[in-house]
Parts: C-alpha cells; structure tokens; sequence
C-alpha cells in the first residue's frame, strides 16, 4: 500500500489548521505590531511542544504503521502555509484593517460552526466540502448584519424638559 494517500491526507489536515493559525498571526501582527504577534506564536509553540513532549509518547501505544508518513504531510503543509504565508504579507498589508479582521472572523466563526456542530454529532452533507457552503453564508449573515447595523438609527423620542428643582430655605 502506498503512503502517498496518508500524506494528502494529513497534508490537508494541517494545513487547514495552519492556515487557521496564520490568518491570526496575520491579523495580529498587520493591525497591531509584530513583537507582540511574534512573542504570543513563540509562547503557543513552547506549550505545544510541552503537551506533544508530555503525551507524544502515547501515540507508541496506537498499533500505527504510518507515523513516518503523518509527519511527512504535517511537516509538508506547515512549511508550505508559512511560505505562504511570508509571500502574501505584503499585499495583505495593503488591505484595510476592519477587512482583514472582518476576513478572519468569518473564517473561525465558520470553522467554529463545522466543527462544534461535528463534536455534537452532526453529519455536514458532503463532509468537509459543507464548508464551501458554510463560509459564504456566514459572510453574507455577517454582511446583512453590517448593513444593518450601518442604517441610520430614528432620533430617540424627545424627552420632556427637567423640572426645575425646588429647593427649601
């Protein structure tokens, strides 16, 4: 058997997980600054590199035969979203902040959707291609919202004159 379909496999896996991860640097690090951005990714990778330490091991307990294979495709997308990521940082940069956050949003808003409705054992038709549907929806719910938020709100209703206040001698 071929550990070619195990790579894909994995290799989009994590890549959708590592463009989650760069759409936030991203975001952060183009609206806000970069140290910070860059301090908050080191502190995420130095607790991810904790718990992988500390139940990494575990996995020698499954009875795998691929592990070599997994890692190839995980290694695979992680450096092929962050080349990726490097190259569109500029023109990113060129996009309005409140675009870019709005970006974001619907994109872990949808994600977030899929997969907490999948934890609660919901069956998306068509697999992980309903996300394909899901994110256009989410963006044209959070665009109807813009809109609508953005209509000029009735004056408030004039309110009678204070009375005057009486004081006592």
């Amino acid at each position: 058997m071929s550990a070619l379909p195990l790579i894909l496999t994995v290799f989009v896996a994590c890549a959708v997980e590592a463009v989650e991860a760069l759409t936030i640097v991203l975001a952060a690090g183009l609206t806000r600054e970069w140290r910070s951005t860059f301090q908050g990714m080191a502190a995420a990778l130095a607790v991810l590199a904790v718990v992988v330490a500390v139940l990494g091991p575990t996995i020698t307990l499954l009875p795998l035969t691929n592990i070599g294979a997994a890692v190839i495709g995980a290694v695979a997308a992680v450096l092929v979203v962050t080349v990726t990521g490097i190259v569109v940082r500029a023109p990113l940069a060129r996009v309005p902040e409140n675009a870019l956050k709005f970006a974001v949003g619907v994109m872990l808003t949808s994600f977030g959707i899929f997969w907490g409705a999948e934890g609660a054992g919901v069956s998306w038709p068509g697999h992980d291609a309903a996300l394909l549907v899901l994110v256009p929806v989410v963006a044209l719910v959070a665009l109807g919202y813009t809109v609508l938020l953005r209509r000029p709100q009735a004056a408030p209703p004039a309110s009678a004159p204070a009375s005057e206040e009486v004081t006592s001698p």
